[in-house]
């Protein structure tokens, strides 16, 4: 049982299962040079965001095997693993007799360390803008504040302008070299060089994404207004929604779409901003419902649409697994490039690409969310751009 190869979510989970039965009638059920591949494959999941808890009852399992070279892969975890098991897999982990697994995990904790401070430092810039931006607006007025916003959103799609170029070079040559290395491979290394392969190629699809997500972000939204009927965005920001979701293999069919949407609302707008925004949100509504093993469960997600005055309120609600306090309301919810782990996709952009579309209308986009209750997205739009 070779599990150091690239398998599919539903796949990982059965094998993780399967291992963590064998284990209960000790380690030897296992061979353990396979037990250790099971830990690095373990890496895999976690690093993907796509472990289940089965993933995770395995990782302490094998934190107490009586082969230091599979403690020491579990000691790798570390960095990775969810809180609520950290502490708990370091404590056992940091009193291990082998001095090699202890060196793992020493490097493990300061890793996370860094990786702490790191996010710590992005909060508090994160709070420090939001701060400078009140100020200039409580000083200076909203006129005021909305011109140094604007400035800095510009400075932001310069500095990320550039990135993107220089990614898309680096992703030329690798793609290229890749594939050549997948196509010249010996015969009797075809299938294992294919699985990597085919692993290398899955990366290389989602670095794709993010560099067009990226580039997204940077492209000024058009000046140019249209008066669109809001029904046929709306449906043709769901249709792009379920297509995204099923380009990473997951079925959305069993979430159901209620759309209440009047046919009579007209909007001016630049169509595809807006249908993009409205499909990042619709398609964060259905991957609400991920289990974790490569399906979306039972659920529904509500699209309104109503008139306020001489604007046009659209709120999209999911009764999915929500969000925390903290993320709902953080200062870095809008912060581009801030990946959701619990996606293996995510690249981050999605929703700060919605909140600045609708902004470029004049409008606003507000998020309320509670864990394990669901999210609502309103959307407000002018009905005329002036």
């Amino acid at each position: 049982m070779q599990v150091r190869i690239l398998m599919s979510v539903e796949a990982n989970d059965t094998t993780f299962r399967d291992a963590l039965s064998r284990l209960q009638g000790g380690a030897n059920a296992i061979p353990w040079s396979e037990r250790r591949d099971l830990g690095r494959a373990l890496g895999d999941a976690l690093t993907a965001g796509t472990a289940t808890d089965a993933a995770l009852a395995l990782a302490h399992q094998l934190a107490g095997d009586p082969k230091w070279e599979v403690r020491d892969a579990i000691a790798d975890l570390l960095p990775v693993v969810p809180s609520d098991d950290f502490s708990r897999l370091a404590m056992q982990l940091a009193e291990d007799s082998n001095c090699y697994v202890q060196r793992t995990v020493e490097r493990a904790i300061e890793h996370r360390r860094k990786n702490d401070r790191a996010v710590s430092r992005t909060r508090r810039s994160a709070d420090q803008v939001n701060e400078y931006y009140h100020s200039i607006e409580a000083e200076h007025g909203k006129a005021a504040s909305t011109k140094a916003l604007r400035m800095c959103e510009r400075y932001s799609e310069l500095l990320i302008g550039s990135m993107v170029h220089d990614l898309r070079s680096i992703l030329t040559h690798l793609k290229a070299n890749c594939f050549s290395l997948i196509e010249e491979v010996s015969a009797d290394e075809v299938s294992k060089t294919r699985r990597i392969g085919a692993k290398v190629r899955g990366d290389l699809a989602f670095l794709e994404s993010a560099i067009a997500d990226m580039e997204t972000f940077t492209q000024p939204v058009p000046s140019e207004r249209r008066p669109e009927r809001l029904t046929d965005v709306v449906t043709t920001a769901l249709e792009l929604a379920r297509a995204n979701v099923q380009k990473s293999r997951v079925d959305s069919t069993p979430v159901e779409i209620a759309v209440d949407v009047p046919e009579s609302i007209v909007v001016e707008m630049a169509r595809y901003q807006i249908v993009m925004a409205l499909a990042n949100v619709l398609k964060n509504a259905l991957e609400a419902f991920a289990t974790g093993a490569g399906q979306l469960r039972a659920g529904q997600v509500r699209v309104e649409a109503m008139l306020v005055g001489d604007h046009v309120r659209i709120v999209v609600h999911d009764d999915g697994m929500g969000m925390s306090e903290e993320e709902a309301r953080g200062p870095l919810l809008f912060t581009p490039g801030r990946r959701n782990k619990s996606k293996r996709q995510s690249t981050g952009y999605g929703l700060p690409i919605a909140a600045r579309n609708v902004a470029a209308h004049g409008g606003n986009l507000i998020l309320e969310s509670r864990e394990n209750e669901g999210t609502a997205v309103t959307m407000t739009l002018p009905l005329i751009c002036r």
